[in-house]
């Protein structure tokens, strides 16, 4: 069960998420408001270009590296015993289906 939920925008038919952080660039928005459709595509491909470059840069960042490591350990016993709580309810609801009770 995810926690996503696409929330469409009422005022613009926008996605809210993306609707807010467009509310916070209103210079951006006219300019690609006035692009033509090949313009719109060179601009996709370039923020996808930018994006590539930032994910490799986050890659290779030691700082964020060891936090993430850090999470990892920090996390990994609460981790664990949600994974013996879930295998428990996983096999439960198994053993009501075998005996017929779902």
């Amino acid at each position: 069960m995810s926690n996503k939920q696409v929330d469409d925008s009422e005022d613009t038919g926008f996605e809210k998420k993306w609707d807010k952080v467009l509310k916070t660039m209103p210079e951006m928005k006219d300019t690609l408001e006035g692009y033509s459709p090949e313009e719109l595509k060179k601009a996709i491909m370039d923020c996808e270009n930018n994006i590539y470059e930032t994910d490799k840069v986050m890659l290779n960042d030691s700082k964020l590296n060891a936090a993430k490591e850090l999470v990892k350990d920090y996390s990994s016993g609460y981790n664990e015993a949600k994974k013996v709580e879930m295998c428990k309810i996983k096999y439960s609801l198994f053993l009501l289906k075998e005996k017929g009770n779902i």
